[in-house]
């Protein structure tokens, strides 16, 4: 269910050592409680600071349990999974669901609506046709009418949640429609383990899973924790800038190292498919960071904003008071633009040494 490259990630102190100054110095340190674990097709990390009762082997317990649980549900690679039980549903009579299924497709959907229909969970037949999806890559793009006739099973007019006292029900407009969530699966895990830690008692933690990020409190140096905004120029793993989560969520998209090239046409594809065309983006926005109060709604956003681009990124970020990045490659050069309310979360990582 990988969405995307870790675009995202937790800044030790070893290293951030060249861009924040951590001090080597241990002793003033608190005991911390570090997992690491496999979900969704990628990974992720926990840190609790002041350790976790139980220890090692308690937080990973926890954090297994709590993202199985949404894997459970939203998973289209697990045949028993709701989700893929719905995909497998080929009519157009409604099909039964429960509350919290549909309930996150119903916020999906609102959250895609919000920009225009550019994040949208019916995608993937097109997302597979271009080679990104279950079947192997390809190496020729599909001919325009494959596109057509897919588009076919692709809008957020395809489907409808129907409710009633007691129940939910999915409806398909057309029967072979499919839904995908990954798109917010790593945002889902993050929010469902943070709330877990909080209703613990936990206050201050990092909850990592690939992309998406939930943060509280402080780190085991007293610190407010920081992330690293991924170079996506390069082929290795470099911190371009860093940023202060300050207890907020915070998710990246980035469409820079998933891609096809053509071997006829030597056309390189990115794996950012727009659901209105069919086509991949042809933009130079390698990366979207949004920053919000929940993983939830910055991974609804990130993918359909990377589809829309910087310019509409940003303009959508100043309209709604929501902290975007972006970055993008042009001429050669790495642009980084953000919104005004962005610039806090940049100036904290700049002050902490």
């Amino acid at each position: 269910m990988l969405k995307r490259s870790i675009a995202t990630i937790a800044l030790s102190c070893v290293a951030a050592l060249a861009v924040t100054g951590c001090n080597d110095e241990k002793r003033n340190e608190q005991k911390m409680t570090v997992v690491h674990g496999k979900t969704m097709g990628t990974f992720y990390t926990v840190n609790v600071t002041g350790g976790f009762k139980g220890g090692e082997e308690a937080l990973k317990k926890l954090s297994d349990d709590t993202f199985n649980r949404i894997c459970d549900i939203i998973s289209t690679f697990d045949k028993n999974a709701e989700l893929a039980k719905v995909n497998e549903y080929h009519d157009t009579k409604p099909y039964e669901i429960s509350r919290e299924l549909g309930k996150i497709i119903q916020e999906t959907v609102y959250q895609g609506r919000r920009i225009d229909g550019a994040t949208d969970i019916s995608v993937g037949p097109l997302v597979n046709l271009w080679g990104f999806g279950k079947d192997k890559k390809k190496n020729q793009a599909p001919t325009s009418e494959e596109i057509q006739e897919t588009l076919k099973l692709v809008g957020l007019d395809k489907f409808e949640i129907r409710t009633d006292s007691e129940k939910s029900y999915l409806v398909k407009h057309n029967e072979n429609v499919r839904l995908d969530l990954a798109t917010v699966g790593e945002g889902l895990g993050a929010d469902a383990l943070c709330r877990k830690l909080i209703e613990l008692g936990y206050t201050d933690f990092m909850v990592s899973v690939a992309g998406a990020s939930r943060s509280y409190g402080v780190n085991s140096k007293g610190l407010k924790w920081r992330l690293g905004v991924e170079d996506p120029t390069t082929p290795e793993r470099k911190v371009l800038f860093p940023i202060c989560a300050l207890d907020k969520a915070v998710t990246t998209a980035g469409s820079y190292r998933n891609f096809f090239k053509d071997d006829k046409t030597g056309t390189v594809y990115s794996h950012a498919i727009d659901p209105k065309t069919g086509y991949p983006v042809s933009h130079h926005t390698l990366s979207v960071t949004v920053i919000s109060d929940s993983a939830f709604e910055s991974d609804a956003l990130d993918t359909g904003l990377l589809v829309l681009g910087a310019d509409k990124a940003l303009e959508f970020g100043e309209k709604n008071n929501i902290p975007i990045a972006t970055v993008e490659y042009e001429n050669g050069k790495t642009v980084i633009r953000h919104t005004n309310n962005f610039k806090k979360y940049i100036d904290c990582a700049k002050n902490i040494k």
